[in-house]
Formats: C-alpha cells, structure tokens, sequence
C-alpha cells in the first residue's frame, strides 16, 4: 500500500466524522443513561416506600438508587471527559487539532473503568449482596445475574481499551504525516 500525504480537507473531514460519531454516541448514552437512571429511581422508589420491608429489601431498594446516582455521574464524567470537541484557540493546526481529540477520547476509554463503570458498582453490590442476608434466597439465582453483569462490564472495559488501541494507530499516522 503507497502512503497517502494528508490533505487540511482530509484532515477537516476526519476531525468533523470524529466530532459527529462522539455527538451521536455520547447522545444515545445520554438517552440510555436517562431511561436506566428513570427506571432504577422507580424500582428503588418502590422498594424503599412500598411499605414494610425487610433488611433485605432495604437494600436492594438503596442498591437501585445507588445505580441512579451513579448513572448521573457517569453521564457527567461522560459530558467532561469526551463531550464536544476540544476548543482550539486558532494557533493550533487542523491536524494539530485533530491529533488533539483523538488524544482526549484515546485516554477517555483507557480509563473508561475509573469513571464510567465504578460509580455503578456500589449499587450492583447492595442489590446482590442483599442475598446475603436474607436466608430464603437461593444463592445460586443471585450469582448467576452478578457474574452475567461482572462478565458485561468486564466486556465493556474490554472494547473501550480496543477503541482506544485502534485510536493509538491513527494517532502514530498522523504522527508519522507529521514526521514526529
């Protein structure tokens, strides 16, 4: 394959497809992250104020607003860590801009675990280990959903680290346009 010399237009193009892939997706996490925080508010709601109710339910009822508020803050750390392009001050080159964004959602998704999945793992925790304490409970019916959600966010981490090794490449060919 004979290299291709980037043009400012193929680099204008580039950088607005990227600005318009990271709207689109950070819209349908804003959405989905809306409908899940909505229906774990109801779901803790209903726990929490549907009337007497053990430790247990108590629990479980915390466990589902926990998930709400760590919806809220992943959405936030979402907005802060890869919404909008970077603003440039207009010293900066287009692939200097370019090059700069694919830096910024790049290290986004290295440390996706740290900011987008951990503030969800205190309410997986009291909903499952809700189980725990109540004796009726069959312990086998909880595992089962806590390793089906543990091997989910586990793929989750996985294909942000893929995203962002596939950014690394198109980094180094920039870097190797630029001659850095």
């Amino acid at each position: 394959m004979t290299p291709q010399t980037m043009t400012p237009h193929m680099l204008e193009t580039r950088s607005r497809r990227l600005d318009d892939r990271i709207r689109n997706r950070n819209r349908f996490e804003y959405i989905a992250g809306g409908i899940a925080a909505l229906v774990s508010l109801l779901l803790g709601g209903w726990l929490l104020l549907g009337g007497p109710a053990g430790r247990p339910d108590l629990m479980v009822g915390s466990g589902f607003v926990a998930l709400a508020i760590g919806t809220a803050v992943s959405m936030l750390q979402l907005r802060r860590k890869t919404g909008g392009p970077s603003l440039t001050d207009g010293a900066q080159s287009t692939l200097g801009g370019y090059r700069a964004e694919l830096v910024r959602q790049r290290d986004a998704l290295r440390s996706v675990f740290s900011w987008y999945i951990a503030p969800f793992l205190p309410g997986f925790l009291l909903i499952y280990g809700a189980s725990f304490l109540d004796p009726s409970a069959a312990i086998w019916a909880v595992l089962l959903p806590a390793m089906v959600t543990a091997v989910f966010l586990a793929w989750v981490v996985r294909a942000n680290l893929r995203a962002a090794a596939c950014i690394d490449e198109e980094i180094a060919v920039l870097d190797r346009e630029a001659g850095r």
